[in-house]
């Protein structure tokens, strides 16, 4: 996990990364992570996504997309959602 101290930079290493290769699927999913952390689960979910369209072969990926999906809905979307 990452410390929150760190997550802006965290944040801004791994978007620097992404410019300089934007197909890291691993880069994706530790940007997603880190804005997990902050709370910022829109913006997670979009960069989830793109590690699963880069790496579909991955279950961590799409396991933490799934997470972050979840949360996103909250506890009654989880209940009544199909």
């Amino acid at each position: 996990m990452i410390h929150q101290g760190k997550l802006s930079e965290a944040i801004a290493a791994y978007q620097q990364a992404l410019r300089l290769d934007p197909n890291n699927a691993y880069v994706h999913n530790n940007l997603g992570n880190a804005l997990s952390e902050q709370g910022k689960l829109k913006e997670a979910i979009a960069e989830l996504e793109i590690a699963v369209r880069l790496d579909p072969s991955s279950t961590r990926f799409r396991d933490n997309l799934e997470i972050y999906k979840n949360k996103k809905k909250g506890l009654w979307g989880r209940f009544f959602s199909g």
